[in-house]
């Protein structure tokens, strides 16, 4: 059977439509990759920008502490109060800063894990699936082969049987006629 027949275009058609789903997927998945990469790149810088900050209101926190000490005389035990709660508070910021940085890393880290394992199910699942279409199709095209070739066994057996049953009516006709001729 050639390779211009409808079955064989159905079934290069079904092809490329399997493989430009699997491109597409694959292009989608890629996409968040790259948007996740991004967003750690904007969370780093947003965290050292953060972490800037704090140090600049730790820095004005100190001089305002340190204005207050020189200003004001004996206010050094409750000046060393607030500046150890300060710490306090500032290690806290840090440390709840840290933890939601680490925990978005770790999430982005996994969910980056997650689409690769998926990407490789879903190309094991589509070369599976092209495996099984190809398969299909051969043996759709080897029946179609098998079917034309007794199609045209047929019809040479058929145009035999009537060939033979147009003599048979032909001989019957002329000893018909000589049976008349003879009457």
């Amino acid at each position: 059977m050639s390779q211009d027949n409808p079955m064989s275009t159905v079934f290069e058609l079904q092809q490329r439509t399997l493989e430009q789903s699997k491109q597409a997927m694959e292009q989608s998945i890629e996409f968040q990759k790259r948007l996740n990469e991004a967003m750690m790149s904007n969370m780093e810088g947003q965290s050292d920008a953060q972490q800037r900050s704090l140090d600049m209101m730790r820095s004005a926190m100190e001089s305002y502490l340190e204005t207050i000490e020189s200003m004001v005389p004996g206010s050094e035990a409750g000046v060393e109060q607030i500046r150890e709660a300060m710490d306090e508070q500032f290690a806290a910021v840090e440390e709840a800063q840290a933890d939601v940085q680490e925990m978005t890393e770790e999430g982005l880290e996994e969910h980056e894990s997650m689409a690769d394992a998926y990407l490789d199910a879903l190309s094991d699942q589509m070369d599976m699936l092209t495996e099984g279409h190809e398969d299909m199709e051969s043996q759709t095209l080897e029946f179609l082969d098998e079917t034309e070739e007794q199609l045209k066994e047929f019809l040479e057996q058929a145009d035999d049987q009537a060939q033979e049953q147009i003599e048979r009516i032909q001989e019957q006709a002329e000893q018909l006629r000589e049976q008349v001729g003879n009457e």
